[in-house]
């Protein structure tokens, strides 16, 4: 079978490393790669499309838009509108999660001021306060008295939109170094753990945020808890963030639009290359 004839659109925003390993992989498996920019082409709904869609937009309504219309006109997009919003929104993941016995941190949700000091009392100092949606550590505060919390509030119900003035308040789960596991799955397989460790004066284990990354070398236990929160999410390709709690792995986040450059970095696992071997086994069945 000449895999030539199967087209691979990768739908995108802004052009990274990741993307460009991406469009290199499938072409090393022999598709024909057609890159689509969402911010400069239309999405027309309706109508019958015959190709491979990669969803890779950095903006998650770009992304979640992007896979709705596909969708609608009959292509089935890596990854879906379900699992772009279920992720990209915290509050949805979060509840898909325990609905499925997967384990999170102790949770509040507020959604205006007067209860978010409720939940603050609920949860008890420190804590964790973040919006629903956002990437990079943005606007995630950890919070450890009265003075802060007051800061936070205040600065948040300034925010025009309106899911930036909910709050989801969280337990601080205290960890070596301030550190977290991320771990990637494409297909339902586990690709590997690392810890992500924040740079000096920095509590946040973002990347993004110069946060060091390290092979995690036993992740049995990682990945399995991995996979589950992947399998409730429906999941193709993402990676999911832990934390490592005293009683036990939580998971803290799924990400549906994954990027992977530190993880790469860290583990020499090319994620590229396994995506596009999976879109090539995914087509085979």
């Amino acid at each position: 079978m000449s895999w030539f004839q199967f087209v691979v659109k990768v739908y995108y925003d802004m052009p990274r490393v990741e993307e460009k390993r991406l469009m290199k992989a499938l072409e090393d498996e022999g598709f024909e790669v057609k890159p689509f920019n969402v911010t400069r082409e239309p999405l027309p709904i309706g109508g019958v499309e015959d190709h491979i869609a990669l969803i890779r937009a950095v903006s998650m309504f770009r992304s979640l838009y992007t896979a709705a219309v596909l969708e609608a006109n009959g292509i089935t997009p890596i990854n879906s509108s379900f699992t772009i919003i279920y992720s990209g929104d915290k509050i949805l993941t979060y509840s898909v999660l325990a609905a499925n016995s997967i384990p999170i941190p102790k949770t509040v949700i507020s959604l205006n001021g007067d209860s978010t000091i409720k939940a603050y009392l609920q949860i008890g100092f420190p804590l964790v306060d973040k919006p629903p949606i956002g990437s990079w550590g943005r606007l995630v505060s950890l919070i450890r008295d009265w003075h802060e919390a007051n800061i936070v509030i205040e600065h948040r119900s300034m925010m025009n939109n309106p899911q930036m003035k909910a709050h989801i308040v969280q337990e601080y789960v205290e960890m070596p170094e301030h550190r977290d596991i991320r771990c990637f799955v494409v297909g339902g397989n586990c690709l590997g753990c690392i810890y992500r460790i924040p740079k000096e004066g920095e509590w946040r284990s973002n990347v993004a945020l110069g946060a060091d990354v390290v092979k995690l070398d036993e992740s049995t236990e990682a990945c399995e808890l991995a996979v589950k929160a992947a399998e409730a999410l429906k999941g193709e390709v993402v990676s999911i963030d832990l934390f490592e709690r005293k009683d036990g792995l939580v998971v803290n986040e799924v990400n549906g639009v994954p990027e992977f450059k530190g993880f790469m970095r860290a583990t020499g696992i090319d994620v590229a290359k396994e995506v596009a071997k999976y879109v090539k086994e995914k087509l085979k069945k």
